[in-house]
């Protein structure tokens, strides 16, 4: 449903509709990681363009941080959509901040 490029790892990371995220080194397509990320549809992911950070959301209402330094760990979960939420997407201007839109009818 989702995948972005992390050219500075030379991987690619997808979300999906099982809830796993997968990473995969894009000259080799040797498998990096796999992990179940949330517990309904993954709608979107996002990069961080400097840190080692990827963003998903899903519809599950969540937004996750992982951090691909740490074992791809969860190291923030955000909350605060009443629906699926969409799209994520860092802000180019301040990356340590970022948006969400949601069926619920909001951009947070």
């Amino acid at each position: 449903r989702s995948a972005k490029f992390i050219a500075r790892k030379q991987w690619i990371v997808a979300g999906a509709d099982d809830m796993i995220i997968r990473v995969y080194n894009y000259n080799t397509m040797d498998k990096v990681k796999v992990f179940e990320a949330h517990t309904d549809y993954i709608r979107c992911v996002a990069v961080h363009p400097t840190l080692p950070y990827v963003l998903s959301s899903s519809d599950d209402m969540l937004i996750k941080l992982w951090d691909w330094e740490k074992g791809w760990m969860c190291t923030q979960v955000f909350e605060g959509h009443s629906h699926y939420v969409m799209q994520v997407t860092f802000n180019p201007k301040d990356t340590n901040t970022f948006a969400s839109a949601s069926l619920d009818r909001t951009i947070k």
